[in-house]
């Protein structure tokens, strides 16, 4: 995916050339495939920061992210940040994948709410023109973000459920009860010496 995400921020940067890129990465080995990347898309000049790591802290900084269909895509939502949900790979696997889901939407986010919320773009649509084009609608429309951050809050509330609380109240009366039952041990008066 790196090559199509390199032509994207390369499109995205012609259109805004105030963009910064934020590329968080997990690896030596992912760093590597990407600034090969970069360098075959003759894209070094990019202004981009490259990341170990720190994919929140990235994600919550951008007006916009471009992700791999995945669990960061709830990770994003979580966030409330705008977002384009992109995955390829091979045709076969996708075929085979795409029979078994009986949902309109694979994203987590639209998942979660039952509806289409954020962008889904695969396979052969998953073009740099395609994906360039979504994220900066998504960035440029006011409307659109105050939308999706509605959807994004209600799928907050909804996973946290309180759990610290619901912990307590649950083991609250246990150990209320285990405190009432145990028998303490009483102290054995040890003698003075000499009596």
């Amino acid at each position: 995916m790196a090559a199509l995400f390199v032509q994207t921020a390369k499109l995205i940067h012609r259109h805004m050339k105030s963009a910064q890129f934020l590329v968080p990465l997990l690896s030596r080995e992912t760093r590597r495939e990407f600034e090969d990347a970069l360098y075959r898309n003759q894209a070094e000049d990019l202004p981009l920061t490259i990341l170990f790591g720190h994919a929140h802290l990235a994600m919550t900084a951008a007006d916009g992210v471009l992700l791999a269909s995945g669990t960061a895509a709830l990770e994003a939502a979580l966030l409330k940040r705008p977002m384009v949900v992109t995955y390829r790979g091979p045709r076969l696997s996708y075929a085979i994948a795409r029979s078994k889901i009986y949902l309109p939407y694979v994203s987590l986010p639209n998942v979660l709410a039952g509806r289409f919320v954020v962008p889904e773009i695969f396979q052969d649509e998953a073009t740099p023109e395609v994906l360039a084009q979504a994220l900066l609608n998504q960035i440029g429309d006011k409307e659109v973000r105050l939308r999706q951050e509605e959807v994004f809050q209600d799928i907050h509330a909804r996973l946290r459920q309180n759990s610290a609380e619901r912990v307590v109240d649950a083991l609250l009366p246990l150990l209320m009860e285990a405190s009432r039952s145990t028998v303490r041990p009483r102290m054995a008066r040890v003698p003075e010496a000499g009596r």
